[in-house]
């Protein structure tokens, strides 16, 4: 059944995989903050007039909201511009989901927990967030809960293709330097999920068809550190992996607080018999390959 979709922050990372995805069977539409070109609509999430009138006009049955600020340290140096996209856009989608009985999914992030947790966190594990970005987060997650029926999902961190207007991704620069047989120091203390956002996107529209209601988390049970990360990347890309070095200390260690390992697990996922997307060892040649040019990525 073909249901009216929007998804905001569609030209992002993640918002343009579930754009595409959701569109595969349904009537889907998206805010953008830089394209009004069809199907996307500039609209301003922050400005809850626009918010409203677009929910009038359009009537959207669903909401996925992927709007966010996710760049830590600019959160921690401008909270007021965090507070206005990871909340207070929540905060105008929410009460304008409630006002015209659209369901609202809300995407919120691993860094609602402090990470000290030995054995990681389930949907009902207590948040705890240690900085801007995560307390603006599960304020977002405190305006998505006052919609009936309303799905919050938590994810890792998440790698996906080059979006136009960002600076390149801490993957995209590392290939080039490799490429141009430049080393590259990483990060090797810090043990995350990294994510494919298509991977996520496709668990999503599984989640909105079968109309998953509450928390869910949505992540990779394989834990890499970035330098781990990297050399995976780098092998299936046939570049040299000895050219990459583990940084001698962590890499916050002047900025804002990191959770050390806010491990998200997934049984809830699992006991719904949606299995959590795989993990960069088994995607890193698909992944590679979705970039494009003119690269070779090896298969083994």
């Amino acid at each position: 059944m073909s249901r009216k979709i929007l998804v905001t922050g569609a030209s992002g990372m993640l918002g343009s995989h579930v754009l595409a995805v959701l569109s595969a069977k349904n009537d889907v539409v998206g805010w953008s903050h830089s394209s009004d070109r069809a199907p996307l609509h500039r609209l301003d999430a922050t400005n809850t007039r626009q918010v409203d009138q677009f929910f009038r006009t359009h009537k959207p049955e669903i909401c996925v909201h992927c709007i966010a600020s996710p760049d830590v340290l600019a959160c921690e140096r401008d909270p007021d511009m965090a507070d206005r996209l990871n909340a207070q856009s929540t905060e105008h989608v929410a009460r304008a989901c409630t006002e015209h009985g659209a369901k609202l999914v809300y995407i919120s992030t691993e860094y609602v927990f402090d990470g000290t947790a030995v054995d990681g966190y389930t949907e009902d594990s207590q948040p705890r967030p240690l900085q801007t970005y995560g307390r603006t987060k599960l304020r977002g997650e405190e305006h998505a809960a006052q919609v009936p029926h309303h799905l919050t999902v938590r994810l890792p961190v998440l790698y996906g293709g080059p979006v136009q207007g960002r600076k390149p991704t801490w993957i995209e620069a590392m290939l080039r330097s490799l490429e141009q047989g430049l080393p590259v120091e990483l990060d090797d203390h810090f043990e995350r999920q990294p994510t494919w956002s298509y991977d996520v996107a496709m668990v999503l529209a599984r989640a909105i068809d079968e109309e998953l209601e509450g928390i869910l988390h949505v992540a990779t049970q394989e834990g890499l550190t970035k330098f781990a990360w990297g050399v995976k990347l780098a092998e299936a890309a046939g570049l040299q992996s000895s050219l990459l070095r583990p940084a001698n200390a962590p890499p916050e260690a002047s900025g804002p607080l990191k959770p050390a390992r806010p491990w998200l697990h997934t049984h809830r996922l699992q006991r719904l018999g949606i299995p959590p997307p795989p993990g960069v060892s088994e995607r890193v040649a698909a992944y590679l390959r979705s970039l494009g040019g003119e690269r070779k990525v090896r298969t083994s």
